[in-house]
């Protein structure tokens, strides 16, 4: 391709990974030099589409960035790191995964450009349909409707921002992604897709699901690589442990991804974990959890959080209406964290204020300005005076909790917060990892594996309303 095909790349800087790499659509002339088909996009299509250029507008961390004030990044460059990460995991189990096929006698794996390209087009995606505050939106606010009728899942199944991203890959990104043609780099062969083929965005939806559907129609390949992105380790927090340790500043020790992706294949089994790799899991799941203690439930965090829990529903339905966003696609699209804290720094300073809103009239009452006012000067209005820390296995203990709650009636909040650091029982190993020994491959009981892991940890708090929560 000589140097044509530098045309056919841009490189992102990033501080995790170094340089991303994102295709570049050509002209005719400039693909006739480079050796490369004529196409309709490229990746840079898809990362300049309104509905990822959003992404920039909704916070990685959420209320923490409150608290770990360089903790300034957002969903958009998330999604990138996971983009990135999840190229290099395909690549790596391309082999292996043509390898596997052939031998259960299915239907052969179609090009490395296309498989690639497809797990790629997954991680930039699979945040897609995050509101404002992210998980907290989903818990808040999504979790009153029910999700989109799906034979591949429980019925009584809540609105999540995984279902939102399912639809938007499908009814709005889905004809932009038929038209990719190639994942990034200087091999033809390699990059590009087969004659004929292309990604099904149905694919893309299938992956980034959660909990993980089960569909027997999807083809093989693409339900082996599904714990990509739902499994015990992720390409997803694969990027986040690293990107929000960096810019929150806290040091969790050595994450040796590169170590868990070389012994890391596709067996008969699905997504293998070799003996050898097991350490680089045990130093992931170990950094992980860490990063749950000291960022993501932080004690001023989670106070925040209280706070906010207080405001956010009747403030998403001031700006929003009632409706669900799943029926509102293209209203939920202007809904992100500029125009929600935009709206509330007004209300704090005591503008649109009103006895009785109405949905999307844009008022709110007195105590939610209060409540959005404690918030943005950052003086959290709840303060922890206990806490206890359990690990456990198996059962949630109760032991130690009764304490949390002696105080006085209707001035206290009870704050629970768990971390699973261990992965799911070898019962369900199969959709999630298997782990294969050296010892003549003999598979080995995944959860007995990871007795080096700290076990499961239970953090809980008992806050008391500050009596003058004046702000």
């Amino acid at each position: 391709m000589g140097r044509h095909a530098f045309t056919a790349v841009n490189l992102i800087s990033d501080p995790i990974h170094g340089y991303i790499e994102l295709s570049k659509r050509l002209s005719r002339d400039e693909a006739r030099l480079a050796g490369l088909p004529l196409e309709e996009a490229a990746e840079e299509d898809l990362l300049d589409a309104a509905w990822l250029q959003r992404l920039r507008r909704i916070s990685q961390l959420q209320s923490a960035r409150w608290v770990f004030p360089t903790a300034e990044h957002s969903r958009f460059t998330h999604g990138l790191g996971v983009m990135h990460e999840a190229g290099l995991w395909a690549r790596h189990l391309y082999p292996s995964l043509g390898s596997a096929l052939a031998e259960a006698g299915e239907a052969p794996l179609p090009s490395e450009g296309l498989v690639v390209e497809t797990l790629r087009v997954a991680g930039l995606l699979h945040d897609v349909g995050h509101g404002p505050f992210a998980h907290f939106f989903d818990n808040h606010v999504l979790a009153a409707f029910p999700a989109p009728p799906d034979t591949r899942r429980r019925v009584d199944k809540r609105l999540s921002h995984e279902d939102l991203s399912q639809l938007i890959i499908e009814r709005e990104l889905g004809p932009l992604i038929r038209k990719l043609r190639r994942a990034p780099g200087t091999a033809r062969d390699r990059d590009v897709f087969a004659d004929g083929q292309t990604i099904d965005p149905s694919w893309v939806s299938f992956l980034v699901s959660k909990p993980a559907l089960v569909d027997p129609a999807m083809p093989r390949w693409v339900r082996w690589l599904q714990p990509l992105l739902s499994g015990v380790f992720t390409v997803d927090n694969l990027d986040y442990v690293r990107r929000d340790a960096y810019f929150t500043g806290v040091a969790v020790g050595p994450v040796d991804v590169e170590r868990l992706r070389r012994y890391t294949f596709i067996s008969d089994q699905g997504l293998t974990l070799y003996e050898p790799g097991l350490g680089a899991l045990e130093m992931f799941l170990t950094a992980r959890r860490f990063m749950y203690q000291q960022v993501y439930f932080h004690r001023t965090v989670r106070a925040i959080d209280l706070d906010l829990a207080e405001v956010f529903a009747p403030s998403i339905r001031a700006i929003f209406g009632d409706g669900s966003p799943a029926d509102r696609l293209s209203d939920y699209a202007d809904l992100d964290e500029y125009a929600l804290l935009h709206q509330a720094a007004l209300w704090s300073r005591g503008e649109f204020i009103s006895r009785d809103p109405q949905p999307g009239d844009g008022r709110v009452t007195p105590e939610v300005a209060d409540g959005w006012r404690a918030i943005l000067l950052r003086r959290p209005r709840w303060r922890a005076e206990a806490e206890v820390r359990l690990e456990y296995d198996g059962e949630l203990p109760v032991a130690g909790l009764t304490e949390l709650g002696e105080s006085e009636p209707g001035r206290i909040a009870i704050d629970l917060a768990i971390v699973d650091a261990r992965p799911a029982d070898a019962s369900a190993a199969d959709s999630l990892l298997a782990l294969e020994a050296r010892n003549g491959g003999v598979p080995l009981v995944l959860s007995r594996s990871l007795a080096r892991i700290p076990a499961n940890a239970l953090i809980g708090r008992r806050y008391r309303r500050l009596v003058d929560a004046s702000v």
